[in-house]
């Protein structure tokens, strides 16, 4: 697995920290759709994501708030503060992760000083992203999804073809949670417009980006399709 880098560089597991989880814990797998833990249950474990994406849902109807790959660690601020889980964790793609118990997750972080830090600058990252988000949900609906598109081919979730086209398996529907539209009629209008102008196609639960640059262009603000 590759080494995560968070701001400022800083790594949040060295390779002696990883083999010190990899002795407390143990690997479980889910399914893309299959939850991990759920809103509202009580946080007695944490995960390391070793393999596949997951996404953090919450909220009725269902929110994405944040969507994470392999190195981050979920579920761990639960067994840190002793409350409910604040959302539910649901695999995204076939997942693999390090199944962490709370008492021990939590020994480790005291015994790893260092390790408890990083922790703390990736939670504070998590934040900032949140606030840049709500920052965000002032932009025309044109722009907050094309940024939150480009933000999962950036972290890696598209499939790209032979065409230099990028599959993102995201219906409409996760689309619209994702940037917390209101009425999905209206993400869809826009994705009508992105595939009037080439710059999408669509598929079964499935976007697929054509013109990447075109879509960059709208997410910065420096093109509209409207």
């Amino acid at each position: 697995m590759e080494e995560p880098l968070l701001e400022g560089a800083v790594p949040l597991l060295t390779e002696e920290e990883l083999a010190g989880l990899e002795t407390i814990g143990y690997r479980i797998q889910r399914s893309a759709g299959q939850p991990f833990f759920l809103e509202g249950e009580v946080g007695d474990f944490a995960l390391l994501i070793t393999k596949g994406h997951v996404k953090a849902v919450r909220g009725t109807p269902p929110r994405i708030i944040d969507i994470r790959g392999p190195g981050a660690i979920v579920g761990e601020m639960a067994v840190i503060r002793k409350k409910p889980r604040m959302a539910s964790i649901l695999a995204f793609s076939d997942v693999e992760a390090l199944y962490l118990p709370g008492q021990r997750w939590l020994t480790f972080l005291y015994e790893h000083p260092r390790a408890m830090h990083a922790l703390l600058i990736m939670t504070d990252d998590m934040t900032d992203r949140a606030t840049m988000r709500h920052v965000e949900s002032e932009l025309a609906v044109e722009q907050q999804l094309a940024k939150r598109i480009v933000e999962l081919l950036e972290a890696g979730l598209g499939e790209t073809s032979a065409d230099g086209s990028t599959t993102l398996r995201l219906s409409q529907h996760d689309l619209a949670a994702l940037i917390g539209a209101r009425k999905l009629d209206s993400v869809k209008k826009i994705i009508a417009r992105f595939k009037a102008s080439e710059i999408v196609t669509t598929g079964r639960q499935s976007i697929s980006v054509a013109r990447h640059a075109a879509l960059r262009d709208i997410a910065d603000g420096n093109l509209t399709v409207s």
